[in-house]
């Protein structure tokens, strides 16, 4: 249980990062918005993305995988309904998720 805790907090940075180094991409703190946003965008990654990759694996098959990419971006763009987080436009959320990724990815690494 710690471990999910300690990941919510690190995608939480990593959002604050992102909003630092990307331009078009702000988040008003880092409690509770960072961290209600990183909470949004685990469910919606648990969730809504496997859905969504389900029903576009026709496309995403077509186009070697670059759909399953435009699906994470835009799952990630969906964290823009918490208040405080604003993402304004298709670079800066890809740009953001790499961000995100890179440092979730080097966290997962760490804890284990």
């Amino acid at each position: 249980m710690i471990k999910y805790v300690i990941k919510l907090l690190v995608v939480a940075g990593a959002l604050l990062l992102a909003e630092r180094f990307v331009n078009g991409i702000t988040v008003d703190s880092f409690w509770p918005t960072a961290v209600l946003a990183a909470f949004i965008f685990g469910i919606l990654s648990v969730t809504v993305r496997p859905i969504l990759k389900l029903f576009a694996l026709p496309i995403t098959f077509i186009t070697l995988g670059l759909f399953g990419l435009l699906i994470n971006i835009l799952v990630f763009w969906l964290i823009t309904f918490v208040p405080g987080v604003t993402i304004d436009g298709f670079v800066p959320a890809m740009l953001g998720l790499i961000i995100i990724t890179v440092v979730s990815w080097i966290a997962d690494i760490i804890l284990k």
